[in-house]
């Protein structure tokens, strides 16, 4: 009888101790992903501010920023998507970086989604960060990724490879 209460006692400790587990993972990834991603705007605006504007082949200023975005693992859920670029849905709920009514129509969102979670939304105004039209970011772990201050258009744009 004793062996039959301890199994139930310890199915049922399990069954609330596992979603918490699992949703305090989620949680600390999508900290860990809003981290980087402050991190990566730091850098951004401090190449833009303290640097001249040049054409890509003209071997613009450049800076490279490493960064830590969670993996899938036990207290940790992986990183499903992560998107950079210009904001492509008006009126999605967003969290401003900076205390404006209305982002910047060229401002530059930051979009992810970690396994279980949301999605989540950072607008960025101020700088124009992008990837490169062709390339697609890989995140997750430590991630080293190159910022490249370029004129695209006549403006400003930060390149992330």
């Amino acid at each position: 009888m004793r062996v039959a209460f301890t199994v139930v006692l310890l199915v049922a400790v399990a069954g609330v101790a596992v979603p918490a587990v699992e949703y305090a993972g989620v949680q600390r990834s999508d900290t860990a992903v809003r981290d980087a991603v402050d991190r990566i705007v730091s850098e951004a605006r401090s190449l833009a501010t303290g640097n001249s504007v040049l054409p890509p082949d003209a071997g613009p200023a450049r800076r490279s920023v490493t960064v830590e975005f969670p993996t899938d693992g036990l207290v940790s859920a992986g990183v499903e998507r992560f998107r950079v670029g210009r904001l492509d849905r008006p009126g999605s709920s967003v969290t401003p970086s900076r205390s404006s009514e209305r982002a910047d129509p060229a401002a530059t969102g930051f979009t992810w989604r970690v396994g279980g979670g949301t999605e989540h939304t950072v607008v960025v105004d101020g700088v124009r960060i992008r990837t490169a039209p062709t390339e697609r970011l890989r995140v997750g772990g430590e991630t080293r990724l190159t910022l490249t201050l370029v004129a695209v258009d006549g403006r400003a744009v930060v390149r992330v490879r």
